[in-house]
């Protein structure tokens, strides 16, 4: 079983309106250089110029009923976990 990842809003302009993808990999790291040959250019809109995590984003990781918050690029997924990628909302 894949591990899904799912988009939100704010990627809906690189994968044209797909908001979810499968991928057959057990790190983020690798699951983003996979994704990127979908979408062209979602490293450079999602990693910052030190190749982590913009800070207008968080990866989340969900296993079963769990959640966490994923800092890096290195962290290990299980087949049928998701990682959903976020775009941090503020406002005034």
């Amino acid at each position: 079983m894949p591990v899904t990842v799912r988009f939100l809003s704010a990627f809906q302009d690189l994968t044209h309106g797909r908001k979810i993808f499968f991928v057959d990999e057990n790190r983020f790291s690798k699951i983003l250089a996979d994704l990127e040959k979908e979408i062209p250019g979602l490293k450079a809109k999602l990693l910052d110029q030190e190749e982590r995590i913009h800070p207008a984003y968080n990866v989340m990781l969900i296993r079963g009923d769990v959640s966490h918050l994923c800092h890096g690029l290195e962290f290990k997924v299980e087949n049928g976990d998701e990682l959903v990628i976020v775009p941090i909302i503020s406002g005034g």
